[in-house]
């Protein structure tokens, strides 16, 4: 009965959000829940054909996390239309959020003996912190489109099979962890840290025979090292590149930039004193907006490392210890990647779901023995606490899905697709896109469009966007039109704007600043824009 009890409540708790924008919203749910990130998924799913994947129709890509994009992919191909394609993809992030919930409570309840404690996989103990404050990374974040539903869905299978071993008193099954690791790793890359971590930590942990330990760590590591080759040479095969052209493209020089974001966040006095030591001029609003970013990587960090320590000195003797270890080894690892090589604008909450999980877990195992001493009113009462804590809120995301005027603003761009793709190939026939922005505009429209940010580019892209020269090698394949819908906003008026308006405007803007020393060599015109929202449809005419 409690274990009923508990599937009501995490489920109810855990949809509640969706009930509620459901309700309103209908057969346009999708667009509160997808993030801007999606769309790149989305529109490779609907550009792709054969065994290839393609963001603009022309040129294959390998910018994206291969097991959620063949999800993606499988979804638009299934789907009758754009909009039953944007249900797929939300309502699956959904669905597999709710099983990661499940089964992690459940991981919980088999590592503690508490039910009570089962009820932290909702939101999390990170959103029960600190998340709160800064309205980033509960499990409600999660129905975003993106690949972090299904990491986290696979993060709890591995839980849910780990808390089970001293019950079961036999050896782990090290190639099935294997295997969970290897999805795991393909639907994020960046987790590759995990399953090599564990590897070690199995092979080195004194509690079992050392040819044993090899053969388990070994078991461990090969199917991610299989299922890495298999997607390294796919890659290859279609695209020439070996890694993902979005980490290339989003890897450059990140460590200073990052290390000042972080003093900055968690020590601001640190702004003051460069202010008066340099001629440095902060961006305040920059910095507080972009404090979750820095939040959501160091804090769940930190606390695996405190976890890790935990382990040794508790529970070092349990079957499970090297398995979490190496998990909260891999976290750690792969927050000092992030903040060498991956600049904090570009990391994002899906990036995070096993690191919060793990934050969820450590937690739990940690408070087991105080929970233990509870005496049964105690429990009581702070299971009425806690329920009534994680109610609220829920329904507190709930009213900022709501409220939020991102989502009818995108929601009417994309109901207006029809007559704007009309307008613009009225005023360019053979129009062909370059879009900077998180694929909207590539999901929108039929016409080619190909990502300026080079995320979801190609070979050609990459190399083009390093030697300084992807406004001159895209316009000479025929697309030269620029636009963005997040990052590009003109003001009413805009329509009349001058060739020099537009360059003032641009130079301003969110653009790499490679890609702004390009536009000396082009004049421009104001092909249209769309309102109310402001996004513009910019012709690029070479000088001369």
């Amino acid at each position: 009965m409690r274990a009923v009890a508990f599937i009501l409540y995490a489920s109810l708790v855990t949809l509640l959000p969706v009930l509620v924008v459901a309700w309103n919203h209908g057969a346009l749910t999708p667009f509160w829940f997808l993030a801007g990130d999606a769309y790149l998924y989305l529109g490779i799913g609907q550009s792709s054909s054969g065994l290839a994947m393609s963001f603009d129709g022309l040129r294959p890509t390998n910018g994206f996390h291969p097991l959620w994009q063949v999800f993606v992919r499988a979804a638009t191909a299934l789907s009758a239309t754009p909009l039953q394609a944007m249900a797929a993809t939300a309502y699956g992030a959904i669905a597999f959020t709710l099983g990661g919930v499940l089964l992690l409570g459940f991981a919980i309840r088999r590592f503690t003996g508490s039910w009570l404690l089962a009820m932290l996989s909702v939101p999390g103990v990170y959103y029960l912190t600190i998340g709160q404050a800064l309205r980033n990374l509960p499990v409600w974040g999660f129905f975003s489109g993106m690949e972090a539903g299904l990491a986290f869905f696979i993060a709890a299978l591995l839980a849910y099979l780990t808390s089970g071993l001293n019950a079961r008193r036999r050896n782990p099954p090290w190639l099935t962890i294997g295997i969970i690791l290897a999805l795991l790793v393909l639907t994020r890359l960046d987790e590759l840290f995990i399953p090599a971590c564990m590897a070690v930590t199995v092979a080195l942990w004194s509690n079992r025979p050392y040819a044993e330990r090899i053969t388990a760590g070994a078991l461990i590591a090969l199917p991610t090292a299989i299922g890495l080759a298999l997607f390294v040479g796919w890659s290859l095969w279609t695209t020439g590149m070996l890694a993902p052209v979005s980490g290339a493209a989003k890897g450059s020089g990140a460590l200073v930039a990052n290390a000042w974001v972080t003093l900055a966040t968690f020590f601001a006095p640190m702004i003051e004193l460069r202010e008066g030591l340099t001629s440095y001029t902060a961006d305040r609003s920059g910095l507080a907006g972009g404090a979750f970013r820095v939040v959501e990587l160091i804090i769940p960090a930190a606390f695996a490392m405190g976890f890790l320590v935990h382990i040794l000195r508790r529970n070092a003797q349990a079957l499970w210890a090297p398995i979490l270890a190496g998990i909260c080894g891999g976290i750690v690892i792969k927050t000092i990647y992030n903040i060498g090589a991956v600049n904090y604008w570009h990391q994002a909450p899906w990036y995070f779901a096993v690191a919060m999980l793990m934050m969820t877990l450590g937690a739990a195992i940690m408070l087991a023995p105080a929970v233990r001493r509870l005496r049964r009113g105690g429990r009581v009462i702070a299971t009425l606490v806690l329920s009534t804590v994680t109610l609220l809120h829920a329904s507190l995301w709930s009213s900022d899905l709501m409220t939020d005027r991102l989502r009818p603003a995108q929601r009417d761009f994309w109901l207006d697709r029809n007559e704007l793709q009309d307008r613009l190939i009225a005023a360019d026939p053979e129009i062909r896109l370059l879009e900077f922005g998180d694929g909207m505009l590539n999901f929108t429209f039929d016409f080619p469009v190909r990502h300026g940010f080079v995320f979801a580019g190609d070979a050609q892209s990459l190399e083009a966007l390093r030697a300084g020269r992807l406004l001159r090698e895209s316009h000479a394949e025929g697309f030269e039109v620029l636009s963005s819908y997040e990052y590009l906003r003109v003001p009413e008026g805009a329509e009349s704007w001058t060739s020099e308006d537009i360059r003032a405007f641009l130079l301003a803007s969110f653009l790499d600043e490679d890609v702004k020393d390009e536009l000396r060599h082009f004049t421009f015109e104001m092909l249209t824009v769309h309102r109310p929202s402001g996004v513009p449809f910019i012709r690029l005419i070479p000088r001369g």
